[in-house]
């Protein structure tokens, strides 16, 4: 059996669909699905009670405890052979859940295996595979701020990683998997020290899982025919809360290590990372349109992210004289900038475009 977990705060509308597209997984053992719910009022317990469906075990605390002991709370009441995280923001596509779930018991070296990642409805926009945090990536990012040559080969080197993701048609390793949208093999969790670690409140704690089933001799796949929507926002207050579960990750995985040290006084002392040239793109009725060069236009790669090198970027395959980001899509980024590529969908392209935008402000409403 499979045991779906969800954590919810203050996004009951959108947890209510992602418990929705669990249960249309019609084509499985219909999984137990458990709630939990951060969310500091009562109008919000009371707006899931009402619209759960009653074969789901709700779980509402008093106060916000955290993603990763709220989620410690459901495994610990769950019973499932695997174990689906899931974003309230997400939505499993058709078939998923059994497609994933069939990978797992046909290869036990497998701790997890994740879908692939669509950030819009109309599965046109890829979500970038997950990165895993390594003494030689930080190394490596270390390195490449002092050349724009070495900052362009680390950008297109993620790149690369990122196309054979987006491309595949059969399952792959990965480095990583988001927390968000991941079933995991019980037997591998409880090999593994356990779900998540909670000296992390939010966002890290994930990392700090994989870097545990790693440890156990586990492998991470992600299966491409198993989907799932993510609707993905970024804002300030966001950052805020990655910084400070980088920093329990750093003191519980790499403060100790020599190897870390270096690259931390290294970066102390290096410049910034030399950013492309960027042409400033403006909002049209709060959207983005993209005017493609005509060199371009039989077939483009159009790459969105929150830094200049687009690590990690999210990607749209395309054709035709314009690309479009719907206002939508423009208002989940958000109270920054943000950055653009255009090139042709190969690993090393001869012709690249740069764009940054200024994101959507919601007090403008």
């Amino acid at each position: 059996m499979i045991s779906v977990i969800l954590v919810n705060y203050h996004t009951a509308r959108l947890a209510i669909n992602a418990v929705a597209s669990v249960i249309d997984q019609t084509d499985i053992e219909k999984p137990e699905i458990i709630v939990v719910d951060n969310s500091t009022t009562e109008s919000e317990h009371a707006l899931m009670k009402a619209h759960l469906p009653g074969e789901v075990t709700y779980l509402a605390n008093q106060n916000n405890v955290g993603f990763a002991r709220a989620c410690n709370q459901a495994f610990n009441r769950s019973s499932g052979e695997f174990i689906l995280l899931l974003n309230p923001d997400t939505r499993l596509l058709p078939n998923a859940l059994s497609r994933l779930s069939d990978y797992l018991k046909k290869h036990p070296d497998a701790g997890a295996v994740g879908p692939r990642v669509y950030w819009d409805d109309d599965c046109r926009y890829l979500m970038p595979p997950s990165t895993f945090p390594s003494i030689t990536g930080f190394y490596k990012e270390a390195i490449s701020r002092l050349h724009p040559y070495l900052s362009d080969y680390l950008s297109l080197d993620f790149r690369k990683k990122a196309l054979r993701y987006w491309t595949c048609n059969t399952p792959i390793t990965v480095e990583a998997l988001s927390g968000g949208h991941a079933l995991l093999r019980r037997d591998a969790i409880v090999k593994s020290g356990g779900l998540f670690d909670e000296c992390f409140f939010m966002y890290w704690e994930d990392s700090d899982l994989v870097h545990r089933l790693k440890k156990s001799g586990y492998r991470l796949y992600m299966e491409p025919t198993a989907g799932c929507l993510h609707y993905y926002e970024h804002a300030a207050a966001k950052d805020k809360l990655i910084a400070q579960g980088w920093s329990a990750y750093q003191q519980k995985n790499l403060a100790h290590k020599k190897s870390f040290k270096f690259v931390h006084w290294l970066n102390q002392r290096l410049p910034l990372a030399a950013a492309p040239d960027t042409e400033s793109l403006s909002s049209h009725s709060e959207k983005l349109i993209f005017s493609i060069p005509t060199e371009l236009r039989n077939t483009w790669l159009l790459e969105l992210g929150t830094r200049p090198q687009l690590l990690p970027a999210i990607g749209f395959f395309g054709k035709g004289p314009t690309a479009e980001v719907s206002t939508t899509l423009f208002k989940r980024l958000r109270e920054k900038t943000y950055y653009a590529r255009l090139s042709a969908p190969n690993p090393k392209p001869d012709l690249v475009y740069y764009w940054q935008w200024q994101g959507y402000s919601p007090k403008t409403d």
